[in-house]
């Protein structure tokens, strides 16, 4: 699987960064919202370490993404996460809800690719975070 995203999404990245980063808060917010229904075990306090780890993974990630279109520095991530409690599940509930909240959050200014370019870089950074997990198993 490809760990490098597309030139166009650089550049929807570079674009969007601080725009992203000046939202960070309220995103963190509503992604929290989006995660709760995951496991009805897990507490609000859960949810929002949740939704900051990953929020703060994409936000870390999009610099090295921006400067060589491949993550970095992810050894022993998955394994954090992991600790964590947070899994699978997560990923997808927060891949799925990403586009549409940054659209909201971002307004009906910002073109449409760049709610998608942040949902193609936080799949690429899930897919080279569970790399190593994948070439061991199969």
């Amino acid at each position: 699987m490809n760990s490098m995203i597309s030139e166009r999404t650089r550049e929807m990245l570079t674009w969007s960064l601080p725009l992203v980063r000046q939202h960070k808060d309220a995103l963190i917010d509503r992604v929290e919202l989006n995660l709760r229904g995951v496991d009805g075990a897990v507490s609000r306090r859960d949810t929002e370490m949740t939704a900051m780890v990953l929020v703060e993974l994409l936000l870390d990630q999009a610099h090295g993404l921006i400067g060589t279109r491949m993550p970095s520095r992810l050894d022993g991530m998955l394994a954090e996460h992991r600790a964590l409690g947070i899994d699978g599940r997560y990923y997808s509930r927060f891949g799925d809800a990403l586009t549409p909240i940054l659209s909201d959050l971002l307004g009906p200014n910002v073109p449409r690719q760049v709610p998608a370019a942040w949902c193609d870089a936080f799949w690429t950074i899930v897919r080279a975070l569970e790399a190593p997990r994948r070439r061991a198993v199969g």
